[in-house]
């Protein structure tokens, strides 16, 4: 997924400075897309150099000036050709750091990979203690964009999340498990 499709998104809600679009791929979507403050801030300009975005400046006398991205029409309408687009080979693209490590640590000690492993699950069990906290900030995300029925659809994606780590957590807990018979 681009991340220019996950600003328009976000910005699909509301009109946000860079810093509240940094904070949003900080919490509620950062489970299932990353993005660096200066990779957003990268994107903003050339979302606005394709007229997908603009800007104000929104100069304050008490406090620091700030810049306010909203979405274009083009925008929107270029939001609406990525989300309808059905080409579904790119979605199965796969890439997983840990695996391929896994795939080569024949090579290592055994206890280094169980090691990994069960960093990989207290990872698995710190992030879902997050989304715990993000499906209660659910209600009051809803108000802040003004949008009822958006928790459906970010109750699917959380939904995922929880099924996705909770799985990881079992399949590395297995690999221990089979590391372990091997000692």
């Amino acid at each position: 997924m681009p991340l220019k499709h996950a600003i328009l998104g976000v910005l699909n809600y509301k009109e946000m400075t860079g810093y509240d679009l940094d904070r949003a791929f900080k919490s509620p979507i950062a489970f299932f897309w990353h993005a660096q403050t200066s990779q957003i801030y990268k994107e903003l300009n050339a979302l606005t150099k394709k007229n997908w975005v603009t800007s104000e400046m929104i100069y304050q006398s008490d406090k620091p000036n700030k810049k306010v991205f909203s979405i274009t029409e083009e925008g929107q309408i270029e939001l609406q050709r990525w989300l309808g687009d059905a080409n579904i080979e790119d979605l199965m693209k796969y890439k997983n750091p840990l695996l391929i490590k896994v795939f080569f640590t024949s090579n290592v000690d055994v206890d280094k990979t169980i090691r990994l492993l069960t960093q990989y699950i207290n990872e698995c069990n710190k992030t879902l203690e997050e989304m715990n906290e993000g499906i209660n900030m659910m209600p009051k995300m809803e108000e802040y964009i003004q949008r009822n029925n958006e928790a459906v659809y970010w109750g699917m994606t959380m939904t995922y999340g929880f099924m996705y780590y909770q799985n990881e957590i079992k399949w590395a807990t297995w690999c221990i498990d089979k590391l372990k018979e091997k000692i």
